[in-house]
């Protein structure tokens, strides 16, 4: 299965980077030698694969190629910025991590098992930030990090086990779907840091760099997302039960995040704060697309999922640029950045149309099909303006960056790369101080490229729309679309799949207690 080069060259990678995290450099070469890899076995994944391993399925769609062609790009480029900027090793372990738990999350047709894989993502990512390495701050923001994922994973575990029992001959009542449904996205909201349970991704934003931060709190909970939405639309949505009062409840959490994310966000003092409310603002609108309880999301949130969490890495990796070129992070000390550093300027006004967007890009359109999706009436015009608040807080970024400086501040470094002589005779030295004299430029050209790849993503560029609308992991290899409205592919006669759950006695013709 091709596949399973993927799996093996993160997996392996991670642990040796966690084993040889003592001796940095051998950890980092071979951290970023894996990742290397990895964008070569996500490029070589061929979709419609499947494959049973001890009673386990694991299929292989265009959808999961592209996420992991992608995380593995924007996890070696912020690798790259991490060690330009001197923020701790951990990066490539940890992206190598996520990696190989979001591959087997995204490939493994069984919600059940999903979940765990997905479970296993956040938790590997707690528990490096665990490790004495970081320190007593660090042990205490990954506690809250664990307790989190482990909660989410609990009540997603739950949801689904509960579904997925032989419901032939029992007679449900709505209220169990309605809470079964519930948890999950609650689960969803716990692992993105969504408001009100946002204070440990808050809290993280003190501890975890920048570099890292979009991997702990963007990649891995949008895997977990994605097998949410799979579960909900194939296991909730094709019910007859009115689920209006626990959607309110998520549709409400999703709202609420997305505006007072960007209102949090605009008011920070340090831009690392102001990126970790980005992504739970952001994540609202993944929050919106599983309120929306209908099939016709599939496809616009996926391709959300996908633009956000590029955006979002590409925005991490531009704070990381900003703090080493003025070796500040204070909002007020940045005054006038964009006058002396126009090529900052430019890298976030490209991340501005990545994830805020316009008209006509595939992000912007998926975000204004779900809000459509999620919400009736005049109030959806009111939540669609809501996502577009973002806007306020890179306004004021950039209103400081216009400003004059005030007092002696720097130049905000090089913006081109310094290059000495080559000295033969002390080679070692000179790409020492190379690269010393560099970091900077390093930073601003990750940041660069991720900003530049987050445009294309945005813009549906690489088929992302086309993956989008794919089916869900299966076994039974099909290539038609998951879109409402088209005749689903008809099941073998002989097929031993569970029937759906009959609500309020109509299992097996029995009346309802």
């Amino acid at each position: 299965m091709s596949l399973l080069p993927f799996v093996l060259m993160t997996s392996v990678g991670a642990v040796l980077a966690l084993l040889l995290r003592r001796n940095e450099r051998i950890a980092t070469a071979i951290a970023v030698v894996c990742l290397l890899g990895a964008v070569v076995t996500a490029l070589a994944i061929r979709p419609g694969q499947s494959v049973v391993v001890g009673g386990a399925g694991f299929a292989t769609t265009e959808y999961l190629r592209l996420f992991l062609v992608l995380g593995a790009i924007a996890g070696l480029l912020l690798a790259i910025v991490g060690q330009a900027v001197g923020s701790r090793r951990d990066v490539p372990a940890v992206t190598l991590g996520v990696l190989a738990t979001s591959a087997l999350a995204l490939s493994l047709p069984d919600a059940r098992l999903a979940v765990l894989a997905a479970t296993a993502s956040g938790g590997f990512g707690a528990l490096v930030t665990l490790v004495p390495i970081g320190g007593r701050g660090g042990s205490t923001v990954g506690t809250r990090v664990l307790r989190a994922t482990v909660v989410a994973g609990t009540m997603a575990i739950a949801a689904t086990a509960w579904i997925g029992r032989d419901l032939t001959d029992l007679a449900a009542q709505p209220v169990v779907f309605g809470l079964a449904y519930l948890a999950f996205a609650l689960a969803v909201a716990i692992r993105f840091g969504a408001i009100p349970a946002h204070a440990w991704a808050a809290r993280l934003t003190d501890t975890v760099p920048e570099s890292t931060l979009p991997l702990v709190t963007a990649w891995a909970p949008a895997a977990f997302a994605v097998v949410a939405l799979a579960w909900a639309d194939a296991s909730i949505a094709p019910l007859l039960v009115d689920l209006d009062a626990v959607r309110f409840v998520v549709l409400a959490i999703a709202v609420i995040s997305i505006v007072l994310a960007s209102l949090a966000a605009f008011v920070q003092e340090d831009i690392e704060h102001v990126v970790g409310y980005a992504i739970i603002g952001d994540a609202g609108v993944v929050l919106l697309a599983i309120a929306a309880l209908d099939p016709a999301a599939w496809a616009p949130a996926r391709t959300w999922i996908l633009a956000f969490v590029v955006a979002r890495s590409a925005f991490a990796a531009w704070a990381a640029a900003t703090r080493t070129a003025f070796f500040t992070g204070r909002v007020a000390d940045l005054r006038g950045w964009a006058i002396r550093r126009p090529d900052l300027a430019a890298v976030l006004a490209l991340v501005v149309i990545a994830s805020v967007g316009v008209p006509g890009l595939a992000a912007f359109d998926a975000r204004a099909a779900i809000v459509g999706l999620a919400v009736d009436g005049p109030f959806a015009a009111l939540v669609l303006l809501g996502t577009l608040t973002p806007l306020a807080y890179y306004g004021r970024l950039f209103l400081v960056g216009l400003g004059r400086p005030e007092g002696r501040q720097g130049r905000g470094g090089a913006w081109r790369p310094v290059v000495a002589p080559v000295d033969l005779t002390d080679l070692r030295g000179w790409l020492a101080r190379t690269w010393s004299a560099n970091q900077a430029v390093t930073a601003m050209g990750g940041a660069a490229l991720l900003a530049i790849l987050a445009l294309a993503v945005s813009a549906g560029a690489f088929g992302a729309s086309q993956a989008a609308a794919g089916l869900p992991p299966t076994l039974d290899v099909s290539t038609e679309s998951f879109v409402p409205g088209e005749p689903e592919p008809e099941a073998p006669a002989d097929s031993d799949a569970p029937s759906a759950p009959a609500v309020d006695g109509e299992a097996s013709g029995t009346p309802a207690p």
